[in-house]
This record gives structure tokens, sequence and C-alpha cells, in this order.
């Protein structure tokens, strides 16, 4: 993605800036010595925009021979909300919990429909609320300064939940990659843009009800749905 290209730019300014500081402060200014006085805390709060794949796959032999669904869902929105300890200056974890909704495409359901005899149909309240909670260890490459990148990795685990007569969601868990930005003002507040890579695959399940409910010889369909969203989200948050 192009965002990935306008990082390094990003950092090198970081450095420069986190130099400009550690100088100024080897002259005596009073505003680099405000960021060497700071706390060990970091309190987020962010929207978020994702988007995902999620084409499902390992259907099972008796359905072999029929049109799959395509993508279940292509995008989703939520918040989340983040702590950040600090270890030392560049070294620090955070932790954050977050909620979204994606809203599974009529037109992927349709085709599940297909799966069966096709005299069923996908209904209302089509949505998946996702509750992923990550544990993240992050090197911060300019920890001084206005502008501090950071990159991070860890895991996380995501709780996902339907109300869908049409299909049924299990939780996964996985790996999380995390790379950002925060813009630190000097009231205590900064402008944090962040983005998240959550490796994330669990099974999906098309009911009875979408495949045919008519029909006492078709059974609920299992299959397996590589979400794996890539997660951009912005807000502000506050040191202690």
């Amino acid at each position: 993605m192009k965002i990935f290209k306008i990082i390094p730019v990003i950092v090198l300014s970081a450095l420069v800036t986190s130099a400009n500081v550690s100088f100024a402060a080897k002259s005596g200014d009073y505003y680099s010595n405000y960021y060497e006085d700071e706390g060990d805390l970091l309190f987020k709060l962010r929207g978020f925009y994702l988007t995902t794949s999620s084409k499902p796959k390992g259907f099972p032999a008796s359905v072999s021979t029929k049109e799959k669904p395509g993508s279940l869902v292509q995008h989703g929105y939520g918040v989340d909300t983040a702590t950040t300890y600090f270890f030392t200056d560049n070294l620090a974890a955070e932790l954050s919990l977050a909620i979204g909704m994606m809203k599974v495409k009529g037109s992927a359901l349709s085709k599940a429909a297909s799966l069966g005899d096709g005299t069923g149909n996908g209904g209302k309240n089509n949505q998946i609320i996702i509750v992923p909670a990550a544990g993240t260890i992050q090197y911060h490459v300019a920890p001084f300064g206005a502008i501090r990148p950071y990159v991070g990795g860890g895991i996380h685990g995501t709780y996902m939940y339907t109300r869908s007569k049409a299909i049924k969601v299990s939780t996964g868990y996985g790996p999380v990659a995390q790379i950002g930005v925060d813009f630190i003002s000097k009231d205590d507040t900064l402008f944090t843009f962040d983005i998240r890579k959550y490796f994330l695959k669990s099974n999906v399940t098309f009911k009875k009800s979408l495949l045919g409910p008519n029909n006492p010889a078709i059974s609920d369909i299992r299959s397996k749905v590589d979400w794996s969203p890539l997660v951009i989200s912005a807000g502000f948050g506050f040191k202690f």
C-alpha cells in the first residue's frame, strides 16, 4: 500500500527532530527539556476502518462441485482504546481492546444459499461484531521530540459474534503486526495514527435456514475464512 511508502519519511523526520531536541537540550533550551520529564504511560482512544478479503474456503466434499460464495465482508469500522507502558525510552508494551462491526454482503449470502436447495434466504441482522484484544511490544524509533514513530508485534484474541439467522462465526486468535506514529503536543496530549495487520482465521457455518429450511436432507455447511483484516486507525491520547 502507498501508506507504507510514507513511513520511512516519517521515521527520517523523527530522527532529525530527535537529533535537534538532543542538541537543544545540551544548549539549555527550555522546550527540549519538556520532553525529558514525562510519565511512563500513554492512553489512547482511536477510531478505525478495516478492510478484509474474507473468502470462505475448505468446504466439505458434498458441495465441491457447486459455485462458492465470494468475499463475505469487505469493510468494517469501530473504536479501540490502548494503554502503553514504557519500560525504557525506546521499549514499550501496549494493551488494546476494540469493538467493531462488519456487514456481510447480501450477494455473498445469495451465492451461499445456492449451496443448498435455493429455498432459503439471508434474512436481516447480518452484521458481525468483532472484539479484538491485543498485546504488542513496541520499539519507538525516536522517543523524544514532537514526531515519534514506532513498530510493534504481538498476539491477539478476537471474539466474533453475529445475530444472523444465515451464518454462525467462531472466535479466532493469532499474531498482529503494528506500525504507527504519535504527534506530541506540549500539553500532555497527542494525536496518533496507527496501522495494524491482524492474522485471523475462524470457522463460518452457513445455517440450514439459508441453505434450505424445507429440505430435511440439507444440514449446516461449515467453511474456514481467513479474515486477516488490515486496520487503519487515528485518534488522540494523553501522557501520564
